[in-house]
């Protein structure tokens, strides 16, 4: 078989074997034929490629493009010039539904159902590996490095998938990888498993402790094998949530679907920090004092961070045009003063969110699309439609709380209790100065108040401090005493955990601004997070830490001596029609829009958030990356031709970059020529004023080799670069633009990234034998060595 056939065959084979890994992140083996059929046509096209004769830096790019254009032609063909050219729309619709098929691995936990989508885009990673295995193996012959891509598919189940996978699961990519190495001619097994000449100089015949060359190759592939299992997945790191294991999605057994979603705590700095304070949505109610809006609760900390646990996610049922109800409050007695508000919703087209904005505790839901609730939580999480412009209708309860009563509250029950007390080791002096601001104080409500005081009165609001709120930033938070809302939510909830206070952290926004036509507008800046305390008969109570500054009056539930109670009665709610009752607003420090304000009147459109940093750093980057080529090849010339060296040195690193200046402009070049020869072959391909400067080049390497004193190096850089001008000058300005911008050349420095591993496993795997032979000489020996007769 043709070595470059058998090479191309073992790239798709060990791709194929470590997608085998992906099977437990899966439901369902059904995106496995849409892989193989992408693996052969990575595969056939890159053979194509290198037997056409195509440079080798221009084979993963012919890869690359003929991927796309086929996924084009598969999944977005609907807007094809003449039917098979693609078009900005058909780049823009395959762009949209990756984005679909990423939004579903967002949401699922693995394993996740199938979704054909996500099917198109599990085949495209693997596309994008198999072209990463393809260069290294096939085109470069770097056998060793290919596996590192084939051990990134194995990553991403090991590290996503709950409760890990099989060992047995690296069994196939390892056998992959074994293929490759195997693949290659038996001059690079040869040259990479025994350097010529070291075994007989390490140990004769005599003392029988020569390696056999397959022995000394199986003996390095299973180090190489070995290492990389063990050693990468070390250095690589961790795969950010939302990869595989967040989401909803079928669990392992689970009799529902269980979620684990996005920590969005993490940005409400960045929100917070907008240079525009951008509307996120608007609403009307039927309250004069509408509550925080919570998007997300976090139930869990795990030393670092709070964040939500698994979920069990259940169905809301509804029924089109009609409202769906969620079940009551956890906790919550029927006793309790309550009055049901109405809020309509409109999310602008800024805020991407799968988690349904809504006042807690919700109890009907009138939306589009299909959604679910997590029971524990009343959290709403969208089952396909984000929020982005989305319309809806909400019922809540707002509660008649008072604070005798909830100081009068009973204990949890043990269930609740012991779930959410639940905390890390944690520093003594956290539950210290706990225990020393809570005084003498005896029940759960005494100790909250006592808490939401200290921070609202010691401690200053502050965005600019680094945001975070694991140990070290817990610590730095109480020292300085200053912070915003993540650090005082974030440290209450500890600190009443650690004071037997079920506790949990609301993550959301703000009431916003009432506007003249009475809607209320909620912007980024509103942003928020709280903390939601646990009370018999009361369920989960909302605490405001973060002082006023921000925030506003604390809850009147939280000031005890307010025995009035929180909600308002029917009679005083207000017509949200009603411009006349336009009287009051939130504490929330949002401005008023000026009258060119886009979210006044209908139709609503969010206003333009400016030019996004995003695309300007994406351009860089691609820019950056498309001139580490050129810049790579300025490097290598600057240090051959740096007048600092010895004499002998400039002249041959003048030949090699003449070398490489030949290859560049598309001519061959034979190392094992002589300087004269060599000078021969390209006078007539250089222009005749600069034949005398070929000239200077050969007799000034042929000085520096030969003469028994070869001088100085004379003018030998000048005359390069005369050489060098006149060959690019003779190609096409297609031509000079590739040798400009991807060198050929740089294929002849890539020897260079694997001589010294293989030089350090050259002496690792004569270690042993050099060791047998300085034994074998020690003195003692040679004096027990009878004399020769």
């Amino acid at each position: 078989m043709n070595e470059a056939l058998r090479n191309t065959i073992a790239g798709v084979a060990a791709t194929f074997l470590a997608c085998l890994a992906l099977l437990p992140a899966y439901q369902g083996q059904e995106w496995l034929g849409s892989a193989v059929l992408v693996l052969l046509f990575v595969g056939a096209t890159g053979f194509g490629l290198r037997q056409l004769g195509t440079p080798h830096l221009l084979v993963p790019l012919g890869q690359l493009a003929a991927l796309g254009w086929a996924f084009i032609l598969v999944y977005a063909h609907e807007d094809l010039r003449f039917g098979f050219l693609p078009s900005g729309d058909s780049v823009e619709a395959l762009t949209e539904r990756i984005n679909e098929g990423l939004l579903v691995v967002v949401r699922y936990a693995a394993p996740v159902p199938y979704d054909h989508d996500l099917a198109m885009v599990t085949a495209l990673g693997i596309g994008l590996v198999a072209i990463s295995v393809d260069t290294m193996c096939a085109t470069f012959r770097l056998a060793p490095w290919a596996g590192l891509p084939l051990l990134l598919l194995y990553s991403i189940p090991a590290t996503t998938v709950s409760g890990g996978i099989s060992a047995l699961a690296f069994i196939p990519a390892a056998i992959g990888y074994v293929i490759l190495l195997v693949s290659e001619s038996r001059e690079r097994l040869s040259r990479w498993g025994r350097v010529i000449g070291i075994a007989d100089d390490v140990a004769g015949p005599q003392d029988n402790v020569q390696a056999s060359l397959f022995g000394q190759t199986g003996r390095r592939v299973g180090a190489m094998v070995i290492g990389l299992a063990v050693v990468v997945p070390a250095l690589m790191p961790a795969l950010p949530e939302g990869i595989f294991g967040q989401g909803e999605g079928g669990g392992f057994g689970t009799s529902g679907q269980t979620i684990k979603v996005d920590n969005p705590i993490v940005d409400l700095r960045r929100d917070l920090r907008l240079p525009q304070n951008v509307p996120v949505l608007t609403y009307r109610t039927t309250t004069d004092t509408p509550d925080y809006i919570k998007l997300v609760t976090l139930d869990e900390f795990d030393g670092e961070r709070w964040r939500p646990s698994q979920r069990s996610v259940r169905n809301i049922e509804n029924e089109p045009g009609e409202s769906s109800r969620l079940p009551d409050p956890p906790g919550l007695s029927q006793s309790v003063p309550r009055t049901n508000v109405r809020t309509t919703f409109q999310v602008t087209d800024a805020l991407e969110s799968r988690w349904l904005p809504s006042p807690y505790p919700a109890t009907t839901l009138k939306a589009p699309g299909e959604w679910g609730y997590d029971p524990d939580t009343l959290d709403i999480v969208s089952r396909g439609k984000s929020s982005a412009g989305l319309m809806y209708d909400v019922s809540t309860l707002k509660l008649g709380l008072k604070p005798g009563e909830l100081d009068a509250a009973g204990l949890a029950p043990e269930a609740v209790f012991s779930r959410y007390t639940e905390l890390p080791p944690l520093p003594e002096q956290v539950k210290n100065i706990a225990l020393r601001q809570v005084g003498d104080a005896k029940t759960n409500y005494d100790k909250a108040i006592a808490l939401q005081s200290w921070f609202r009165t010691d401690f200053s609001y502050d965005i600019n401090v680094e945001s975070g709120h694991g140990e070290p930033a817990m610590l730095e938070f109480l020292a300085d005493k200053r912070g915003y809302c993540e650090q005082f939510a974030a440290t209450m909830a500890i600190m009443a955990r650690s004071l037997g206070i079920p506790a949990r952290v609301g993550v959301g926004y703000m009431a916003g601004t009432r506007q003249p036509d009475n809607r209320w507008l909620v912007t980024a800046h509103d942003s928020h997070a709280w903390p939601e305390l646990y009370f018999a008969g009361y369920g989960w109570v909302r605490f405001e830490p973060t002082p006023q500054a921000q925030t506003g009056l604390a809850p009147s539930w939280t000031v005890p001596d307010s025995d009035t109670p929180s909600a308002p009665t029917p009679e005083t709610t207000v017509d949200p029609d009603d411009p006349s009752q336009n009287t009051t607003s939130s504490a929330s420090p949002a401005p008023l829009p000026g009258e060119d304000d886009p979210l006044r009147g209908a139709p609503q459109t969010p206003v333009d958030p400016g030019i996004s940093p995003v695309p300007v750093l994406i351009l860089a980057g691609v820019l950056l990356v498309a001139a580490v080529p050129f810049l790579v090849r300025t490097a290598i010339r600057q240090i051959r031709l740096s007048p600092r060296q010895p004499p002998g040195r400039l002249v041959e690193g003048a030949w090699r970059e003449l070398a490489d200046s030949s290859i560049d402009a598309g001519l061959t070049w034979d190392d094992a020529a002589t300087p004269r020869a060599t000078g021969a072959r390209l006078r007539p391909k250089v222009p005749q004023d600069a034949v005398a400067s070929l000239q200077e080049v050969v007799k000034a390497v042929e000085r520096s080799r030969y003469a028994p004193d070869p001088g100085s190096a004379g003018e030998v850089t000048e005359s390069l670069k005369a050489v060098t001008q006149a060959l690019r000058s003779t190609g096409s300005r297609a031509q000079q633009a590739r040798a400009l911008l991807l060198p050929p050349s740089l294929g002849r420095q890539l020897p260079r990234l694997w001589r010294p591993l293989f030089g350090l496993l050259d002496r690792m795997d004569t270690a042993g034998a050099r060791s047998v032979r300085q034994v074998l000489q020690l003195p003692w020996r040679r004096r027990r060595t009878p004399a020769a007769h």
